[in-house]
């Protein structure tokens, strides 16, 4: 495969989005959470039983996967033009008030007790819903 960057907040040139890439057994974003994961392509406007939604791949060889994501934040870096893939990162949770998202961070990032505290909150109340 390519030569895999490590993520940074600045995007470096290039990108892929290979339909190969895509033919794989799909996972949660969930199981990728405070892991460092080489991420290899992104497929955007792919049609769902909930709408368009964006698709990114993961890994390589038989551990090649995808899943699908609404996040803005990983969407703003996988979406990117100037993106090259592969590269590198940790998703971690993040927390703003009783919310949480995702958002992408260097392979060199510790996970800290924040981060898993943060994790276990958004696992505590991702199906919950405000009435």
């Amino acid at each position: 495969m390519n030569n895999i960057v490590d993520f940074e907040d600045d995007p470096i040139i290039g990108s892929a989005d290979g339909d190969d890439l895509f033919d794989c057994e799909y996972s949660s974003v969930d199981a990728l959470i405070n892991e460092v994961i080489v991420f290899t392509g992104v497929k955007t406007d792919v049609q769902t039983e909930n709408g368009l939604r964006t698709l990114v791949a993961f890994g390589e060889g038989s551990a090649r996967s995808a899943f699908f994501t609404e996040s803005k934040r990983l969407k703003d870096v996988v979406c990117n033009p100037d993106r090259v893939f592969p590269f590198r990162a940790i998703i971690k949770v993040v927390r703003f008030g009783n919310n949480t998202g995702f958002k992408f961070f260097s392979p060199s990032s510790p996970i800290t007790q924040q981060d898993k505290e943060n994790f276990d909150y958004y696992k505590r109340n991702k199906y919950k819903r405000n009435r």
